[in-house]
């Protein structure tokens, strides 16, 4: 059954056939396409006439992605959990000047 919803970034889609989860990262009208980047990171383009002839239902963002995974697993590695403040402090800098008005 084809889908009569846009595509809209940052959104997430499953497709009913097979269970794919994915959201659209940007949507070039000109072109026709649609990025899509599916719920393990693999990146996906398709066209606009095959995203309106699948069957596809609007979802939720996942609570556990494979996209970023890794990240989770460097933060694990740290003492304590993640970084510490002096860690943070460092890696920002200083804080910005003042302006005056």
């Amino acid at each position: 059954m084809p889908s009569d919803m846009e595509p809209i970034e940052g959104n997430w889609y499953e497709a009913i056939e097979d269970g794919a989860r994915f959201f659209v990262v940007t949507v070039d009208e000109e072109e026709g396409i649609v990025e899509l980047q599916h719920d393990d990171g693999t990146p996906e383009e398709i066209t606009l006439e095959a995203w309106h002839e699948a069957d596809l239902t609007a979802i939720a963002p996942p609570n556990e992605m494979g996209l970023f995974d890794d990240a989770a697993e460097q933060d694990d590695d740290l003492p304590g959990g993640g970084p510490t403040e002096k860690q943070e402090d460092d890696e920002w800098g200083e804080p910005l000047p003042e302006l005056d008005e």
